[in-house]
């Protein structure tokens, strides 16, 4: 799952430097040469939602995404061990829910040729898609995770040191 979680991240920073171009470019176009382009709002829109879903189960991997531990962290390491496996098997449960539940509404869009109704027409399933993938991609790490806490402990499981 390091594999994965490097290659979604490396997506991401991608996507979140295509967007400062691109807004970058508009900017520029609309205000120095009165210009302004009618696809990069929508793309840069886009690739952020894509950068978030797809860049969210590299974030849980490293131990970077937004945590609360004000009491955690004075629990023994046992115990600290026991709160970290209970909360990624929440955070697994709940993707698991929302790829779950998530797929048919992308797959509905696709198949009833849906649009988003902006100037670029774009279908509704790019962006629809992302949600699914990106919750997937998070419960699986989630479960990796689970596997990790009781082997390594809760500062070293997350840690990119860690092979899974």
């Amino acid at each position: 799952m390091r594999g994965v979680a490097q290659v979604t991240a490396a997506i991401a920073s991608v996507l979140l430097f295509a967007i400062g171009v691109m807004l970058t470019y508009e900017v520029v176009a609309r205000y120095f040469f009165n210009a302004p382009t009618i696809w990069a709002e929508e793309l840069s829109r886009l690739a952020m939602i894509w950068a978030v879903f797809i860049g969210s189960a590299a974030l849980l991997r490293g131990g970077d995404h937004i945590r609360v531990t004000v009491i955690t962290e004075k629990l023994p390491p046992a115990l600290r061990n026991v709160m970290e496996v209970f909360s990624l098997v929440f955070v697994a449960v709940i993707s698991g829910f929302v790829a779950w539940h998530g797929t048919p509404i992308a797959w509905n869009s696709f198949e009833r040729g849906r649009t988003v109704g902006s100037m670029l027409d774009l279908p509704s399933w790019v962006s629809q898609a992302s949600v699914p993938l990106g919750f997937a991609l998070i419960a699986i790490q989630a479960v990796a995770l689970i596997f990790a806490v009781p082997r390594q402990g809760v500062a070293t499981a997350a840690s990119d040191h860690i092979e899974l």
